[in-house]
């Protein structure tokens, strides 16, 4: 199972120079369950192929990849678009995270079993554990159970900045998961992980429907995923930089703040994540320019959030699907309850030592491209 040698020695390094009595017991924390949850996914691989050997000739048609910066209506577009379950199959939590068919079918089979009742207060028992109060209430709600991006399958492979979550310490550690930029063995040896995560899915679930994942990280994976998948569709969502940055960096600094309270809001480690912003923004709009209309489509954000179902109507019409009725009718449910929600959090770019200012300094190209105001 690849793994990102580069990557997992900047981690050894930096948690050898910054570890403490708090940031030891998480980093153990998350050792012993990333060394476990792995150990898991390879034995399932290994039992498929015994098992269930047909996964292999699953096909992957159109695959669709939601992508954005952080904060910026991913999670909106990627449920309300996973309500249409006659055309797409994308991740729970669960999912990603237990990825061999080995592990999904025997979870479903516990599912249509007398025990589901017990699986049921199992999960909400999980979800009260480990997202009530770890999960970002009223940012981003989480759940094992819930429609969630693919990230676990880049935290496996340790081709994931969400390392940076438990370790703010990393020092260019982005450059490090740039998958595009990784030498292409590399990049291809994660990308046959990749696809065979993506067969298996949608094997265990139904194999006559499209992938739909939704990842904020895609826009330094995205020409990787079109090498191996050339007719995948992507969704970039784009929102101003004003408002998607602050509320990005808060979502990293409420998990420093769980063990590394001495952290400042505007501390060096947040400026630096704050540079991984501003290059997946540069990103974002190199692919833009790059990639042909067929394969890509920019969301605005501000269209997302005034009249979401429209915005996924046109989606539909772009790559020529038909909505069933049923689809419709929970969309317009969906959608209707959308309108009324109001964040409660609201975050500021100087909180963090930053300036409208520099913001635009660095993203010039990006306002101008996406006639965002200064």
């Amino acid at each position: 199972m690849y793994v990102n040698r580069p990557a997992l020695a900047a981690i050894a390094r930096s948690a050898a120079e910054n570890a403490n009595a708090r940031r030891a017991f998480t980093w153990s924390g998350f050792t012993a369950a990333w060394l476990g949850l792995r150990g898991m996914v390879k034995m399932g691989f290994r039992a498929d192929d015994v098992l269930y050997p047909e996964w292999e000739a699953q096909p992957i048609e159109q695959p669709v990849f939601i992508f954005a910066n952080g904060r910026s209506g991913t999670t909106m577009l990627h449920r309300l678009m996973s309500l249409d379950e006659e055309h797409f199959a994308g991740f729970k939590l669960y999912q990603s995270i237990f990825s061999a068919v080995t592990w999904q079918r025997a979870i479903q089979a516990v599912d249509r079993s007398p025990l589901h009742g017990v699986a049921r207060k199992g999960v909400e028992k999980v979800n009260d554990v480990f997202f009530r109060e770890t999960s970002w209430e009223g940012i981003h709600e989480m759940g094992i159970d819930k429609e969630e991006e693919d990230e676990t399958t880049f935290v496996y492979c340790l081709e994931s900045p969400t390392v940076s979550l438990l370790n703010p310490y990393l020092q260019g550690y982005s450059g490090l998961t740039w998958l595009d930029a990784r030498p292409p063995e590399d990049r291809a040896r994660f990308m046959d992980f990749y696809e065979a995560t993506v067969k298996k899915h949608l094997y265990s679930v139904g194999g006559d429907r499209r992938f739909l994942n939704k990842n904020v990280f895609f826009a330094t994976r995205a020409r990787a995923v079109l090498e191996r998948f050339d007719d995948a569709r992507f969704l970039y969502l784009v929102r101003h930089p004003y408002k998607a940055l602050p509320s990005w960096l808060s979502m990293f600094y409420e998990k420093w703040n769980t063990h590394s309270p001495e952290l400042r809001r505007d501390s060096p480690q947040a400026r630096e994540l704050a540079q991984m912003g501003f290059a997946y923004y540069r990103a974002g709009l190199e692919l833009v320019r790059d990639l042909p209309e067929r394969n890509l489509r920019v969301v605005d954000y501000r269209h997302l959030v005034k009249d979401p179902r429209a915005v996924v109507e046109g989606i539909y019409e772009w790559m020529d699907l038909e909505m069933s009725d049923a689809y419709r009718a929970r969309l317009l449910q969906a959608t209707t309850k959308q309108r009324r929600y109001k964040s409660a959090h609201d975050y500021s770019l100087e909180e963090f030592g930053l300036t409208k200012s520099q913001v635009y300094e660095e993203l010039a190209d990006v306002f101008e491209a996406f006639d965002f105001e200064r």
